[in-house]
């Protein structure tokens, strides 16, 4: 009798003993579904790669935006947007959609110019412009915002204003913005970037020292079939009286002045569009 307990109690040990160390853990357990559950989500992310990449349209909050490091740092009013160069004293760039339905211009021009209160190291002022002999230019153009009170007060902030040459800015550069204004009553609605080229050294007016300078870029582009296009153009701060054809370039060649990446949602299969420069196409 006592031998058969000590064999019963040795069966159990023994049992005990396998079962602890073959049973899976908990953590294990957990890492294991883990694992599966990454497998199994693999081809839903895959698969929406896909999608967005075949995509013919730009899908995101701020399509304009050129790439930013900091969404931080952009400024957004209700017609367009801007990141402020502090150095320079005026936009870096400025980014809005023109549709057709907004180039209709019901809202009177202001004239009413002031200081941005949005930036945080305040913008230009107007003694910084007065007696300069320079133009208090825009880079979201005023009419371009006429479908809204707002937006035409909100364009006559100094961070939307640059130094231009008045010939060039009631010239040239007004030539350009009517052309994109028509574009966009003909193809429903465009992407415009604009700004000015800045760099170090450039001549400075007021006291707060604004740069002014001696181009101007714009990059227009049309995501969206039929008769998709990008085009951009480079501007001397100076009057002129050639064709706008004459200072078309593409997208690429803007980037690489200005040092910016326009249009970086745009999807891999439209990304030809930076390379055009086809002005008889538009």
């Amino acid at each position: 009798m006592r031998n058969l307990i000590i064999i019963i109690l040795l069966v159990l040990v023994v049992g005990g003993i396998i079962y602890f160390l073959t049973r899976p853990s908990k953590r294990a357990h957990s890492k294991k579904q883990h694992q599966t559950e990454t497998v199994e989500s693999k081809p839903a992310e895959v698969s929406d790669s896909i999608e967005i990449s075949s995509s013919l349209s730009i899908s995101t909050p701020h399509p304009e935006w050129p790439a930013v490091s900091d969404t931080g740092s952009v400024v957004s009013y209700t017609g367009f947007s801007l990141v402020y160069d502090e150095t320079h004293e005026q936009a870096r760039w400025v980014a809005y959609e023109l549709t057709q339905e907004e180039t209709g211009n019901e809202i009177e021009r202001s004239n009413h110019f002031m200081e941005d209160p949005h930036i945080s190291t305040r913008s230009a002022t107007n003694a910084d412009y007065a007696k300069s002999g320079y133009d208090r230019g825009h880079l979201a153009p005023a009419s371009d915002m006429g479908w809204s009170t707002t937006c035409m007060e909100e364009s006559f902030y100094f961070s939307n204003m640059s130094p231009q040459n008045p010939s060039f800015n009631r010239g040239i550069w007004k030539k350009l913005e009517t052309q994109v204004r028509n574009w966009a009553n003909e193809h429903e609605a465009v992407y415009v970037v604009t700004g000015p080229v800045l760099s170090d050294g450039l001549p400075t007016i007021g006291p707060n020292e604004v740069s002014v300078p001696k181009y101007y870029y714009k990059v227009i582009l049309d995501s969206t079939e039929p008769g998709m296009h990008g085009i951009g153009f480079i501007l001397p701060n100076a009057p002129s009286k050639l064709p706008l054809s004459s200072f078309a370039v593409n997208i690429d060649s803007v980037e690489k002045i200005t040092g910016l990446d326009f249009f970086p949602a745009l999807p891999k299969g439209l990304q030809m569009l930076e390379g055009e420069n086809c002005f008889e196409c538009w």
